[in-house]
């Protein structure tokens, strides 16, 4: 098991090597002058040359790239070409709202998606098992900033149920630490991105987890659960269940890892300050320093899920054995 974890951890850190090398890459590839924020042909020679110094664009590329993995290890990750504040002291905010929005998101998928699979193999060929199948295909074809539009139009602007965006009411004043979680206001601005994230991604884990059920339903252990007279609750949630889940949780950290994509558009649609909004500000004012650094923590974010998940999985299914054979 240690030899496992040391290889995937390695493997792990290979890939974050590799992502931010093609970070740094295409972000000196893409066209236009990065510097043109800051640095303006108008000032003299002395200046601009102070200016990227500044910056550290005074350096050749490779002197360039070893001070950009030098500083992402210290997380000094320098300062945006737009407002001049440190690209760490941005991020960590936005960062944290992305969590939060992401967080609730998945935790609403995964309840209830893991939960209407159980019923829903339970019941098979039910009206509920083929309603609920139906719904779920409509609802992950449906793009999320059709449904985020639909909620607003009918929920926000006719209704008056929910705010049309933002995270908090403008006056409101901002908690900090876990106090915004069970802040009352935070919540209502959360609800409607939440069930946005959580419609489009629950058909993942429902129709996987009802799947997983149907083979297990179909085991000689569920016979004899049954056959020892076990309430149907206790067989469905006990035994079928818990043999059921590994499935789902393998496939869960490639839908966490969807989901944090998918999250540019949805905080584009509900105004949510998060790392997605950041990434389309940062764009289109060409403030590299802002969108590497953003695009680097979402994949460092998704690639560290996907290491817990392989971890936790072996954990989980004891069946699996581990050696010098297996494969990462």
């Amino acid at each position: 098991m240690q030899e496992y974890i040391a290889r995937r951890v390695l493997y792990t850190l290979m890939t974050l090597f590799a992502v931010a090398t093609i970070l740094f890459i295409l972000f000196r590839m893409v066209p236009g002058d990065p510097t043109a924020q800051v640095i303006s042909p108008a000032l003299d020679e002395t200046a601009q040359a102070r200016l990227k110094k500044a910056f550290g664009l005074d350096q050749p590329l490779h002197v360039q790239y070893v001070l950009y993995l030098k500083n992402l290890v210290t997380l000094n990750w320098g300062r945006s070409f737009a407002s001049s504040k440190p690209v760490y002291d941005i991020l960590v905010y936005r960062f944290w709202n992305t969590i939060f929005l992401m967080g609730a998101g998945m935790c609403f998928t995964l309840v209830v998606g893991i939960g209407m699979g159980m019923v829903m193999a339970w019941r098979r060929n039910s009206p509920l098992d083929l309603g609920s199948t139906l719904g779920a295909l409509v609802l992950q074809s449906a793009p999320p900033f059709v449904t985020g539009i639909l909620f607003l139009i009918v929920l926000s602007y006719r209704l008056d149920l929910f705010p049309t965006g933002g995270m908090l009411t403008p006056g409101v004043r901002l908690p900090t630490g876990l106090a915004l979680l069970f802040n009352a206001d935070f919540i209502h601005h959360l609800v409607l991105p939440t069930i946005t994230v959580a419609f489009y991604y629950l058909a993942t884990p429902m129709l996987i987890m009802r799947d997983s059920m149907l083979e297990v339903l179909g085991s000689d252990f569920i016979e004899l659960a049954k056959a020892k007279g076990l309430p149907p609750r206790v067989v469905m949630v006990r035994h079928a269940a818990r043999n059921a889940l590994l499935p789902v949780l393998t496939v869960s950290s490639v839908l966490i890892g969807f989901a944090i994509g998918g999250q540019v558009i949805v905080e584009q649609v509900f105004s949510w300050p998060g790392m997605g909004q950041l990434m389309v500000e940062a764009a289109s004012s060409h403030d590299y320093p802002v969108a590497q650094a953003a695009f680097l923590l979402l994949a460092v974010l998704t690639i560290a899920l996907n290491l817990i998940s392989d971890i936790s999985y072996c954990y989980l299914d004891p069946r699996i054995k581990l050696g010098k054979s297996t494969a990462a």
